[in-house]
């Protein structure tokens, strides 16, 4: 057997040790968070309040801002704390929020699905009042009183129970 063999075969074998200690391996790579979910706590004059629900495998969270539900999205905040308030806001526009958990294992991050976007309506806003559906009449029908409804106990005579003087019940 030639030499230079001997010496080609050293040099793959350390090649192959080299890239198998630098590539991560199955127990380091970071498992994919879930979808995370949020609510709107209180929308003050400039700034909004978030609260976020844990969501499994996370280390933190991003939060994407737009003035439009299928505009562009600017990341404004990112937090491993889960109540977050963004500020600087205007009181008479309207604000799409979504958010993203991310799982960072060492130097690798670990990106989730985004959230539904969510709403964030213009300062003092009042919610419309709920439309009755068109197919149920929400009048009540002619037989129900409408008011207190006041119902009389029979006389005792027509009881037969004397030890009851009649009562009128309310």
């Amino acid at each position: 057997m030639p030499k230079y063999f001997k010496k080609l075969f050293l040099v793959v074998l350390a090649v192959i040790i080299s890239a198998a200690a630098i590539a991560p391996s199955a127990t380091n790579a970071a498992i994919r968070p879930a979808r995370p979910s949020f609510k709107v706590v209180k929308r003050a004059k400039k700034s909004v309040k978030l609260k976020i629900n844990k969501t499994k495998n996370a280390t933190g969270y991003q939060i994407f801002i737009s003035n439009s539900r299928n505009g562009k999205y600017k990341q404004t905040a990112a937090s491993r704390i889960r109540t977050v308030k963004i500020t600087k806001l205007k009181k008479n526009k309207v604000y799409y929020i979504k958010v993203r958990a991310f799982k960072t294992v060492g130097y690798h991050i670990t990106f989730g699905r985004f959230s539904k976007a969510v709403k964030i309506d213009k300062y003092g806003k009042k919610p419309k009042p709920e439309k009755p559906s068109s197919g149920t009449d929400e009048t009540p029908s002619p037989e129900v009183p409408s008011g207190p409804a006041i119902t009389y106990e029979p006389s005792p005579e027509e009881t037969g129970n004397p030890s009851t003087q009649g009562a009128l019940a309310i």
